[in-house]
């Protein structure tokens, strides 16, 4: 746990562990009110291509390293000696060394790469099956660096994660001047801790700011007697901190390790039964602005029935390939947000075949084309769905009702109907069901794949 110290009533970070070296770190001041971070993506200051070289090594990959470059009588200088003689990679991270090591001295010539490999059996043989499979399997969980959400092996992987730290970045510049101009706390390790609030530094204050944007927000809208606008959802999900989901296998697109997604609500929670998520504890008025949306958007009147939803999924800067939702009940609705090209939903209203069919097996001209970009759409997420592939930064909101909403406390949905979230029923489910199976099926026009504009107007209402 880093140590910390506090600069007029804001916490900070006094030591940084991996990132940029202390000395070269900018000063914190009120004008830079939050930790200072390393650069994403470079872990131990190594390149993409650094970690896509040594990543492509084999146990046999034949390697010879130069003479001992480390200070003599130093432990480096003795571990380095450990492995010095070695002629492949296999033999070197078996005498001692890392994976770290094998990036920090190939970017300083410390060794060489002679080009070839030595025959898996030979190498097997040479440093027995027990430590060939240590090593292999050290390769293979071989990730690459911080920040970077695609496998190593992608050939845009620079590109990617120069615009996720550009991304990041410019998150963390609207965070901290809205810290400074209204004095938020954001809370330290310590004190996050003894809060229970189980989140990265940055990740808090992005969240801690979002939230309390939205207290603003809706209490001047209450004070107006207006009603919260797309402009306001839009300003609340460009500020929010998503966290890095690996858990969603069946809407990850190919080739990439996570993505950006959070739910708040109630949900059905691994090892812990159907329960409140703790961001929606946490930060409750940025789950009130956006219900407040939702329900001043009046989308009884296109369903001809009340919307009910027990969750809101949010999800930054990723496109779902195609999938069924689940642990959802079907109605749902869906608007995305921010400054983006493309990233339309593709749909597939015909999706109803009983045994159901592998989602790749469905004809891409079957499914109806929606540009929901602040355009709301309702949709049912058990038929197979998938988004386009977009540019820019694009955020979007799925409103729903999971499928053990039933289980969910008494208490627990007494909460979520105090943050303004119309809680369903069973028989409110059943309507909505009948209802969006109507409206579902009516898109299925002989012209599918034009793109469908929807009756919400810029602003979200009807």
């Amino acid at each position: 746990m880093a140590k910390v110290r506090k600069l007029k009533g804001i916490a900070q970070l006094s030591r940084w562990k991996g990132g940029t070296k202390k000395e070269n770190r900018k000063a914190k001041t009120v004008d830079n009110p939050l930790a200072q971070r390393g650069e994403r993506g470079v872990g131990l200051k190594f390149s993409v291509s650094t970690f896509q070289t040594v990543s492509s090594f084999r146990p046999g990959t034949k390697i010879k390293y130069g003479p001992n470059p480390k200070q003599p009588g130093s432990k480096s200088f003795t571990r380095y000696a450990g492995y010095e003689k070695a002629k492949t990679v296999g033999e070197a991270l078996k005498m001692g060394t890392k994976l770290a090591d094998l990036c920090w001295e190939l970017t300083r010539g410390h060794y060489k790469i002679l080009g070839g490999e030595r025959s898996e059996k030979e190498e097997r043989r040479i440093l027995g099956e027990k430590a060939y499979a240590k090593v292999e399997n050290m390769i293979k969980c071989f990730n690459g660096p911080r920040g970077l959400n695609v496998k190593l092996d992608n050939p845009k992987a620079a590109q990617v994660l120069a615009k996720e730290e550009a991304w990041r970045e410019s998150k963390l510049k609207k965070v901290r001047e809205y810290v400074k101009t209204y004095k938020i706390k954001i809370e330290n390790e310590d004190e996050l801790k003894e809060l229970g609030i189980h989140e990265a530094h940055e990740l808090h204050a992005e969240r801690k700011v979002c939230d309390f944007i939205c207290t603003k927000r809706l209490k001047d809208a209450a004070k107006a007697g207006k009603k919260i606008t797309m402009d306001e959802v839009q300003e609340a999900m460009e500020l929010w901190g998503y966290a890095q989901n690996s858990g969603r296998l069946n809407v990850l697109p190919n080739g990439q390790k996570y993505e950006y997604s959070d739910t708040i609500g109630a949900i059905k929670q691994r090892c812990q039964g159907y329960g409140i998520t703790p961001a929606t504890k946490h930060y409750p008025n940025f789950v009130k602005l956006l219900c407040k949306w939702l329900t001043d958007s009046n989308f009884e009147a296109k369903f001809g029935c009340e919307f009910k939803c027990s969750a809101i999924n949010l999800n930054a800067n990723y496109a779902a390939s195609r999938h069924r939702d689940g642990g959802n009940t079907g109605p749902s609705i869906i608007v995305a947000v921010g400054d983006f090209k493309g990233g339309e939903l593709y749909s597939f209203p015909k999706d109803t075949q009983r045994p159901r069919v592998k989602v790749e097996h469905l004809k891409k001209e079957d499914a109806v084309k929606h540009n929901i970009n602040r355009s709301p759409l309702i949709f049912d997420g058990l038929r197979a769905h998938e988004v386009n592939a977009f540019t820019g930064h694009r955020y979007s909101i799925v409103f729903f009702a999971a499928s053990g909403f039933q289980k969910i406390k008494p208490e627990h949905q007494k909460y979520l109907k105090s943050l303004g979230m119309p809680f369903p029923t069973a028989q409110a489910v059943t309507k909505l069901q009948a209802a969006t199976k109507r409206l579902v099926e009516d898109k299925a026009t002989k012209n599918p794949m034009k793109v469908k504009k929807h009756a919400f107007s810029k602003s979200g209402r009807k």
